[in-house]
């Protein structure tokens, strides 16, 4: 007879019993957490955890960075050896954190971190280990890097210019492009300085900043500096030394460059007693002597005096011309005599004459008084005329007064 029709209790089976005990085991433990926790996920990185530099260079690690989700990550080290400088930077300033955003499903990366630290100049060879931390809340990642200190680490340091040799006036300015080669592994800061002729105006600046005191070049990399040379006024023509050096990373490095003075150019006019005013008659003509000075420091060519005169005037010189004027404190005069003549209907009065001298390279100009007068002959005429009219009134006094 079955259980059913007995009335008596059925078996439960062995397998609902266990069925049965985890039910009561989910109901006492509650809902089961999620896989993912709400904290995320954070790392850190760089492709070179091992750099060798040199005492007085720069040591360089650029990080990477990347979280989910999106979290600001602070950044801290420890390890630093003692005397050295460390620092965070992104995009070129100084940082203590880092916002990173979550831009994608899954992590973001922020690839412009950098952790670098300055060796000492007095630094002993051998390897420092350091450790870059990464916080986002309640996760916190680190990072092991280490520096290789020698004494001499490998590679070179070159400086060129694109036009080491310029040319031109003492009245000019000399601007000199030049490139900071960093051919050594570590990236380093570099203090530069240029030394000139005694007299000029020489300077040297980091291309991109005016202000900079020094220029960061990368491991492998360039940089840019700009010398600018202003002679001495005075400076003879001639070939003149200019050095421009850079020192950084334990290294130094320079370059020569010349600046080829052709001399300066310029003419004074005047007279050989800085009288300059003179007296003429009009239609008669004036001998007028103007002086030129060479008061550059390079001969001048092909000189040639002319003048502007008022209308119906003529001027001309002796000689017309020379073939060129000496610099320096001998041989640099030369003199004209100007031969004036007023027009002939010209009535007394003050004309101005403006007195030129050119040559190839420079000119010079200086303006003349003349003061035209009337003709001497005028008065002598004059003189005769009324003598005649005395003698004739006289005689007819004379012949017709006794009748």
């Amino acid at each position: 007879m079955s259980d059913r029709v007995s009335g008596r209790p059925r078996r439960v089976s062995l397998t609902s019993r266990i069925a049965l005990a985890f039910g009561v085991l989910a109901l006492v433990a509650g809902p089961a957490a999620p896989i993912v926790g709400a904290a995320g996920a954070l790392s850190i990185s760089t492709p070179y955890p091992s750099i060798v530099g040199e005492p007085g260079s720069t040591a360089t690690f650029k990080l990477t960075l990347a979280a989910t989700p999106a979290a600001t990550v602070s950044l801290s080290a420890d390890g630093v050896p003692s005397g050295w400088a460390s620092r965070f930077r992104g995009n070129g300033t100084v940082i203590d954190s880092v916002y990173v955003a979550n831009s994608s499903p899954t992590a973001t990366t922020v690839p412009d971190v950098e952790f670098s630290v300055d060796i000492p100049s007095n630094a002993a060879a051998g390897t420092s280990t350091m450790t870059v931390h990464a916080n986002a809340g309640t996760i916190q990642q680190s990072l092991q890097l280490s520096v290789r200190v020698e004494s001499a680490a490998s590679g070179s340091v070159a400086l060129t210019a694109d036009f080491p040799q310029q040319k031109g006036t003492s009245s000019s300015t000399f601007t000199y492009s030049l490139t900071l080669k960093n051919d050594t592994p570590t990236q380093a800061s570099y203090s530069f300085n240029v030394q000139g002729p005694n007299g000029w105006t020489t300077t040297i600046k980091n291309a991109s900043s005016d202000t900079a005191t020094n220029v960061q070049v990368p491991a492998g990399s360039t940089g840019s500096l700009t010398v600018s040379v202003t002679p001495d006024p005075n400076a003879t023509a001639g070939d003149y030394p200019v050095v421009a050096t850079v020192s950084g990373g334990g290294k130094t490095a320079q370059v020569n460059l010349t600046v080829t003075i052709t001399g300066s150019y310029s003419v004074s006019v005047s007279t050989p007693d800085q009288v300059l005013s003179t007296t003429a008659n009009a239609g008669t003509e004036k001998d007028f002597v103007i002086t030129a000075t060479n008061t550059g420091t390079a001969p001048i060519t092909k000189v040639q005096p002319s003048a502007t005169a008022p209308t119906g005037w003529t001027v001309t010189f002796d000689p017309a011309s020379v073939a060129s004027l000496a610099a320096g404190s001998s041989n640099n005069v030369q003199s004209f005599t100007a031969k004036i003549t007023p027009s002939s209907d010209a009535i007394a009065g003050d004309y101005i004459v403006t007195m030129k001298v050119a040559g190839a390279e420079a000119s010079g100009s200086v303006d003349i008084r003349v003061r035209v007068e009337t003709p001497q002959y005028w008065w002598i005429a004059g003189v005769v005329l009324l003598l005649a009219v005395f003698v004739g009134l006289g005689w007819v006094f004379r012949t017709y007064g006794r009748r």
